[in-house]
C-alpha cells in the first residue's frame, strides 16, 4: 500500500512531464511552420515587386494590373472595362476618370507606368504647382515630391538635389544637376528633357 502511494505521485510527474514535452514540440513546430509562412509571403512580395516593370496601360492585361500597387483584381478590371468602353487611355492622367483610382493611387503606380500619351501632362499632374507652358521641372524650385516624379530620381537623390541647392546655391544650367551625388550622365540622359532652370 505503501508502494501504491509513492507510485502515484512518479506516476502523475512522468505524465506532466510527457505533456509538457508535447506541448514544446507542438509549439516549436508550430513555431516553425509560422516562420516558414512568413519568410514564404516574403520572397512572393519580393518575387512580385521584382517582376514588375513599366507597363503601357493600353495593352496591359489583367495580371499586370493587378501586380501593381493598390490595384487589386477590382482595380484592375475596372480599367480593363474603361478601357473597353472609352478606348485607349489618352493620358496617364485619364486613370483617374476610372472609379476606384484617385491621385493618390496614381501616384503610387506611376513608376511603373509607360508614359502614354503627352508627358508633360502627367509631369503638371504630379506637380501642381508647376503650371509652367513648357511642363518641365525647374530643378531650382522644384519640391521633393517634384523632384520624385523624374525617372530615376528617388526620394534620396531628390533630397540630395535640394541639399545641394541649399548650400551651393541655384543650378547654373541643367549639367549642373550631375554635380550632385549619385546623378551621373545616365540619370541625366534620362532627366535633361523633362527639367529646365
Amino acid at each position: 500500500m505503501n508502494e501504491n502511494g509513492n507510485k502515484k505521485p512518479i506516476i502523475t510527474i512522468i505524465i506532466l512531464a510527457l505533456i509538457l514535452v508535447i506541448i514544446i514540440v507542438l509549439f516549436i513546430g508550430f513555431q516553425k511552420i509560422s516562420d516558414n509562412k512568413k519568410e514564404i509571403q516574403k520572397s512572393t512580395v519580393q518575387t512580385e515587386q521584382e517582376e514588375i516593370t513599366k507597363i503601357n496601360i493600353n495593352n496591359a492585361d489583367i495580371k499586370d494590373l493587378i501586380k501593381l500597387p493598390s490595384i487589386g483584381q477590382t482595380k484592375a478590371k475596372a480599367i480593363m472595362d474603361y478601357r473597353k468602353n472609352f478606348g485607349e487611355f489618352k493620358s496617364l492622367k485619364e486613370l483617374t476618370k476610372v472609379k476606384g483610382i484617385g491621385e493618390k493611387t496614381l501616384e503610387k503606380i506611376l513608376p511603373y507606368l509607360e508614359m502614354v500619351g503627352d508627358s508633360t501632362e502627367i509631369i503638371a499632374f504630379i506637380s501642381d504647382s508647376q503650371k509652367e507652358v513648357s511642363g518641365k521641372i525647374n530643378i531650382n524650385t522644384a519640391s521633393l515630391s517634384e523632384l520624385i516624379s523624374l525617372p530615376g530620381i528617388g526620394e534620396k537623390r531628390a533630397q540630395k538635389i535640394i541639399s545641394y541647392r541649399e548650400k551651393a546655391g541655384n543650378f547654373k544650367n541643367k549639367e549642373d544637376i550631375k554635380k550632385v551625388k549619385g546623378i551621373g550622365e545616365g540619370i541625366y540622359t534620362k532627366i535633361k528633357d523633362m527639367i529646365e532652370i
